[in-house]
């Protein structure tokens, strides 16, 4: 199973943890929290925007190049766009491996794939009233 989406609504990572097969050797998941602040400022919240039909297509483009690459069972990531306040996850990733180390390459891969080859940008709100695109 490849899933890749693109949301709006928070992330609840439990649901995506109970779908998987606990029967294998390891689920691996990396989940992106924003930060309270940026270069030392205080934010307010980030506000992703993307290409939702491209982001999707690439995303599950890459989730099925690490499936084949790391010999992965499944793979799924979900990126948030518009506004993602401190604490909340921007971006979930869990992947289902035989072996714990195709786990943690694949999952690495993932994420810095994402932020390599998805049409998605940041824009940081800080709290003074500024703001800056990523």
């Amino acid at each position: 199973m490849v899933v890749g989406r693109i949301q709006r609504e928070p992330i609840e990572v439990e649901p995506f943890l109970k779908s998987y097969d606990m029967g294998v050797g390891s689920i691996i998941t990396f989940q992106g929290i924003v930060r309270k602040t940026e270069s030392s400022r205080e934010l307010e919240y980030l506000f992703y925007e993307a290409e939702e039909k491209l982001a999707t297509e690439e995303l599950t483009r890459l989730l099925t190049e690490a499936k084949e690459k790391f010999n992965l069972i499944d793979a799924l990531a979900v990126h948030r766009i518009g506004i993602v306040n401190p604490g909340e996850i921007s971006l979930l990733v869990v992947v289902n491996s035989g072996h714990r180390n195709e786990g943690f390459k694949a999952c690495s891969f993932i994420v810095d794939a994402i932020k390599e080859r998805l049409p998605i940008w940041k824009k940081d709100h800080f709290v003074d009233g500024e703001e800056t695109w990523h």
